[in-house]
């Protein structure tokens, strides 16, 4: 079996899903000149992914995939208990999140296809903030006294997972949705979306042992003593916040991040096929999230 996806793209759910059946399968990597390919046109016309291949069998859409890789593995109940109801209850949701809330994410990614304006596709990303964050709060209110959608993990938990690091990633934010917050922490400590993430981004195994977080200050102290910038790669690996005006805190997605340390400020950079954000801190407060293990420097 074979995965065609894009790093940050909603293939993420699939992946997840393919660590959570415990059988192996090939990941392949695309970018936006890849999937325009001849070769991979031949398998899949539309020029997107994800794309799961299986044996002579093609199948792109996500919930065609999702529905497909849950079917394979019953014994996991990802569609439900085996009941029409249950079945019915994990569409809804993911029907929710394909047809709804991703689709409300495309003017944020690019809202210049919408109006060439440079001005006026600002305030339409403005715009579309606020209605994924309507879609988050029924989310949110889904998940009232559930760890999951539909009370039991499944496939459309995967998909939720993806919508909410696009919305951290993408500065709408989980402030305000407690319960929204909590399901993306619990999603990290899952292996099965840790080794997913692994694979597609890159991040470091929880095996591997890393510089301890005063090893890692004092090395980056001699990299700043003559406060001059110094621009390195790290990995968010917990709860990093920060706040642009009077607004609301907000969180830096976890993951690969580029930062750029002076000792004023850290502005943190990250991208993905859909979108490039930043964001800065005092360095004060840098200090201190490498200090509790909430970042860790590639040093």
């Amino acid at each position: 079996m074979k995965l065609f996806y894009m790093p940050g793209a909603s293939a993420l759910a699939d992946h997840i899903v393919l660590e959570w059946s415990g059988q192996p399968y090939e990941a392949v990597r695309m970018d936006r000149r890849s999937i325009k390919m001849p070769e991979y046109l031949a398998l899949n016309p539309a020029g997107v992914v994800p794309l799961l291949v299986h044996g002579d069998f093609t199948l792109s859409e996500n919930v065609a995939i999702l529905g497909y890789l849950a079917d394979l593995h019953p014994q996991l109940q990802l569609a439900g208990d085996g009941s029409p109801r249950a079945r019915a209850e994990v569409m809804r949701w993911l029907g929710f999140l394909n047809s709804d809330v991703h689709k409300a994410f495309r003017p944020i990614f690019f809202p210049e296809r919408y109006l060439p304006d440079g001005g006026l596709a600002a305030q339409l990303a403005a715009t579309a903030r606020g209605h994924v964050r309507e879609y988050l709060g029924r989310l949110d209110a889904q998940l009232e006294g559930r760890e999951w959608l539909t009370g039991r993990r499944s496939i459309a938990d995967a998909y939720h997972f993806v919508m909410l690091r696009w919305a951290i990633g993408t500065k709408v934010g989980l402030h305000g949705f407690e319960n929204l917050t909590a399901f993306v922490r619990r999603m990290h400590a899952d292996e099965g979306v840790h080794a997913a993430l692994v694979m597609e981004e890159g991040l470091a195994p929880r095996t591997e042992r890393a510089h301890s977080a005063p090893d890692q200050l004092m090395r980056l102290n001699e990299r700043i003593r003559d406060n001059l910038a110094t621009t390195l790669n790290a990995e968010v690996v917990g709860l990093v916040e920060y706040s642009e005006g009077d607004g609301a805190e907000l969180e830096v997605r976890r993951g690969l991040v580029e930062i750029e340390v002076s000792r004023m400020d850290t502005v943190f950079s990250w991208r993905d096929e859909n979108y490039r954000g930043q964001a800065a801190i005092p360095f004060e407060n840098f200090s201190r999230y490498v200090s509790n293990g909430a970042i860790r420097l590639d040093l």
